[in-house]
């Protein structure tokens, strides 16, 4: 089949559009994800990971940290979370998401955000409940 240069530069214009706006439309879908904030923040520290690889673990809108953890001594998660660069007001209102990131080494990356941000973030250890801060991998 023969194709004169105009159809051929039509088609590869047409082609090209389709390629731009699916880069585009990936782009606003990966930045629209309720994790994404989260998952930029701990790539920040050397971390690889999707923001699908985090467990939601629950989401409580208008509330604080404090709220959802009545009751349990957090003084050892602030003191680590601060260590770890994060804000850690455990009293700060706002829509509340608490995400898990298992690691390779079956340690636990718990990250609480408040209003789409890291707002109280540590490791825990699982083998022997020992929490630290996030390091930079």
């Amino acid at each position: 089949m023969n194709m004169t240069k105009g159809t051929r530069i039509i088609l590869l214009s047409i082609a090209a559009l389709l390629i731009a706006g699916a880069l585009l439309l990936n782009a606003s879908i990966t930045e629209n994800h309720p994790y994404s904030g989260a998952a930029k923040t701990l790539r920040e520290y050397g971390y690889t990971l999707d923001d699908d690889d985090f467990y939601n673990a629950g989401s409580f809108p208008d509330s604080t940290i404090q709220d959802i953890l009545a009751g349990q001594d957090l003084s050892e998660a602030v003191t680590a979370s601060i260590e770890g660069g994060f804000p850690s007001d455990i009293n700060a209102r706002g829509d509340i998401m608490l995400l898990l990131l298992t690691l390779e080494n079956k340690d636990v990356v718990t990250v609480f955000t408040r209003d789409g941000k890291a707002e109280l973030c540590f490791i825990q250890r699982i083998s022997s409940g020992e929490i630290m801060p996030l390091t930079k991998e």
